[in-house]
């Protein structure tokens, strides 16, 4: 018996090494005053040399891109071997400080909470359905439905994939008052073997969204969990009307 659990333990422990790798932790800076700008970070500390690292982004919505010159990171090396994630990541955020000031941040309220994903299982392509209960006519209320497309070309550690967002919204009787794609379809990213969306939340106004995003890297370092955004600009049908959102 004692043989036998020994042998259970040394199988997990090979099967854990073949599947180990390291998973980020994503921080939510907030959007600027204006809504124009969203700035997030992520840190972890690499499963194998034990490096700490950080990155810190600050992203234009309306162009679902970068801002040139206000991405900040702090590269996992000998110099951070043994250095937390989070303490990294705080240094990087003391280097960055002024920078990401002038935007006078603010994390999206429960309100701007539109989903949160509260279930491990569901996968990343499965749809997402929220409702807009507001104080609007009845006619401009609705059900928002958000589908992440997927392809993916390769296996193992010559995986590459792209996707994007189909987001839909739907008036009282069902039908489609909304329909926009959001993300850059044409965007392949090497090792990358899927997506799923985690968090999407709107600016006070209703009019700009974040998608916060998990993706899976497959490569000779293991399996690593990072974060990325996708943003856009909603148009006038797709527009978030308060006083009350719920998700579900």
């Amino acid at each position: 018996m004692k043989k036998y659990s020994i042998t259970c333990v040394l199988l997990f422990l090979l099967l854990f090494s073949a599947f180990a790798g390291d998973a980020a932790v994503f921080v939510d800076n907030g959007f600027s005053s204006d809504g124009n700008v969203y700035i997030f970070g992520q840190y972890g500390k690499t499963d194998k040399t034990f490096q700490g690292w950080a990155e810190i982004y600050t992203v234009n919505v309306s162009q679902n891109t970068f801002i040139p010159g206000e991405v900040f990171k702090i590269n996992p090396s000998s110099v951070t071997r043994d250095k937390g994630g989070k303490d990294v990541y705080e240094m990087l955020a003391g280097r960055s400080y002024f920078s990401i000031k002038k935007y006078n941040c603010e994390k999206a309220s429960p309100d701007q909470t539109l989903y949160i994903c509260g279930d491990e299982k569901k996968a990343g392509t499965d749809e997402i359905v929220f409702k807009d209960f507001s104080i609007s006519p009845i006619e401009k209320q609705g059900t928002y439905h958000v589908q992440l497309v997927t392809a993916v070309t390769g296996t193992g550690n010559s995986v590459s994939s792209s996707f994007f967002i189909m987001l839909e919204k739907n008036d009282e009787s069902g039908k489609v008052i909304g329909r926009q794609k959001i993300g850059s379809p044409d965007i392949v990213r090497k090792s990358v073997s899927s997506y799923k969306i985690q968090k999407i939340f709107c600016n006070s106004s209703g009019n700009n969204i974040i998608f916060v995003i998990e993706k899976t890297i497959k490569n000779k370092a293991g399996v690593l969990i990072r974060y990325m955004v996708e943003s856009a600009v909603l148009d006038s049908d797709l527009k978030i009307i308060f006083s009350d959102v719920q998700s579900k």
